[in-house]
């Protein structure tokens, strides 16, 4: 296990004020348009409209860059290469809280995924909440996986994602080992939402420094995954889950959300069964840092402890 704080490097005058800003704005622009209880499908199609882009306008930019659409049994999965020759595979669960979220509206950030780690990325559209509820995000992630291993069987293949799309792979893990079957080579997972009983610490002790949410957030947006399972079953909250048997994992967390234990808490139980387990946690961060605020020092940072993991693994 190694634990490491990004506190970037000393910035100067007009660097301070570049992430004080760019904190801030984050936190009015996710308050404002992802309120704890904003109905889903409203919220849904604002994360749409605002996180959207078509292939053709990629295309535009960065003429190599290579699509493909899969099929398994009526889930849809987009592949991208922003490489020539990828030299890994990566198998990614998108966030947006089990109710929002796309490969359409994460195919920006799956394209700088494969570009910076060297990877073909694979994104799944798993059946969403409130209509779709746990197992459906559970079932769509394990046939993607068992997907992509027949596609791709002799690459080093990771499994990762972030928010809920974190907690979600790590579900997948659990479910992988107790099938019996191969796991990836590791996983990574950036702010994961690994606890849908909202029981960690950093809940109410980072209330007021996390920008964006709030126990009710997580409170109303988990019922809508949830409804009559048990949200203690380690397929639902892996933080619960025996992670003897998993493969490395990197965990990444912002210093100053909600979500710290339950990043945290998956090291702790990753440490005491033997499993290797690095977090980084992002000094002053907010959720999601890397994707959210790509610009900022910490992000740049963070992508890089990501790129090496994945070489050395």
């Amino acid at each position: 296990m190694r634990d490491e704080e990004d506190h970037g490097s000393q910035p100067k005058t007009l660097s301070r004020w570049k992430r004080w800003l760019s904190l801030r704005a984050y936190g009015l622009v996710t308050g404002t348009l992802f309120g704890a209880t904003t109905s889903p499908m409203k919220m849904r199609d604002r994360f749409e409209r605002f996180s959207r882009v078509s292939r053709q306008a990629m295309r535009r930019k960065f003429p190599k860059l290579v699509f493909e659409d899969h099929d398994v049994d009526g889930l849809a999965i987009e592949s991208i290469r922003a490489v020539e020759s990828p030299v890994r595979v990566i198998l990614y669960l998108h966030g947006g809280a089990f109710f929002m979220g796309s490969p359409t509206s994460y195919r920006n950030r799956a394209m700088r995924l494969s570009y910076r780690c060297q990877a073909e990325v694979f994104v799944p559209d798993y059946r969403l909440a409130p209509e779709h509820q746990y197992p459906a995000a559970l079932d769509d992630a394990f046939a993607a996986w068992s997907f992509v291993k027949a596609q791709r069987p002799h690459a080093a293949i990771f499994v990762a994602g972030d928010s809920a799309g974190g907690g979600l792979s790590l579900s997948l893990l659990v479910r992988l080992r107790d099938s019996g079957l191969v796991m990836p080579n590791g996983s990574f997972q950036l702010s994961p939402w690994t606890d849908l009983t909202v029981s960690g610490s950093s809940v109410d002790g980072n209330y007021g420094r996390d920008l964006w949410f709030t126990r009710r957030h997580l409170e109303v947006w988990a019922r809508y995954y949830v409804g009559q399972a048990d949200a203690r079953s380690p397929y639902v909250s892996p933080v619960f889950a025996d992670l003897s048997g998993l493969p490395p994992l990197l965990l990444l967390v912002g210093e100053d959300e909600l979500l710290l234990d339950d990043a945290l808490r998956v090291r702790d139980a990753a440490t005491s069964v033997g499993i290797d387990v690095r977090v980084l946690i992002g000094k002053g961060m907010q959720h999601d840092w890397p994707l959210t605020l790509p610009w900022l020092d910490e992000s740049k940072h963070a992508w890089n402890t990501i790129r090496r993991f994945l070489e050395e693994h």
